[in-house]
């Protein structure tokens, strides 16, 4: 396993890691933190082939020490996640749960095998979530921090393959951008 980290003004801007995992797969995580919330982008591939990407957005007083020491932080909570696997030569939105909760094991899904809520309303430790799943995820967060999430539901092989090459080069650095241009809907 492999970290980088980036500083800025004193605090951890970027992190980003490389993992090796059994039978050639890998991962390569970026994480974000600006202004109390933290993006991140994992991509899981295998050679140049990338096979999944997650994607996730939580704040920076939600990061709890790793447990197992080998991570500068884990995520204690989480707004949304989202996993993206690969199918017909794209990333297809498969899987998105929100309010996930590592103490206690609290999510909501809205998006699995079986679950597929068009729309949905979900309260947990004063912050609401509004979802719908309409040719995306379109994520409405109220609470301390109120903010707009809205991420498409199909990246192409030519998005897969910028993901992979911003998260393999230095462009990491730069920030969040070039996922967000990737990822977000374009109203």
């Amino acid at each position: 396993m492999n970290h980088r980290i980036v500083y800025r003004d004193g605090a951890a801007s970027s992190v980003w890691r490389q993992q090796e995992w059994w039978n050639g797969d890998c991962s390569l995580d970026v994480t974000h933190l600006k202004d109390g919330i933290v993006n991140a982008v994992s991509i899981r591939y295998a050679g140049n082939a990338v096979s999944a990407v997650k994607l996730s957005v939580t704040r920076t007083d939600w990061l709890i020490s790793d447990p197992d020491h080998r991570l500068p932080f884990i995520f204690g909570r989480a707004d949304l996640e989202a996993w993206y696997y690969a199918h017909e030569n794209r990333l297809v939105l498969t899987r998105a749960r929100l309010a996930f909760d590592n103490s206690t094991k609290h999510t909501f899904t809205v998006l699995d095998q079986g679950v597929e809520k068009k729309t949905s309303a979900h309260v947990y430790r004063e912050v609401e979530y509004r979802c719908a799943l309409d040719g995306g995820i379109r994520l409405m967060i109220d609470g301390k921090d109120p903010r707009r999430v809205n991420w498409r539901s199909n990246l192409s092989a030519d998005d897969a393959r910028a993901l992979f090459k911003y998260a393999r080069s230095y462009r990491w650095i730069d920030g969040w951008d070039p996922v967000a241009e990737l990822v977000e809907i374009r109203d």
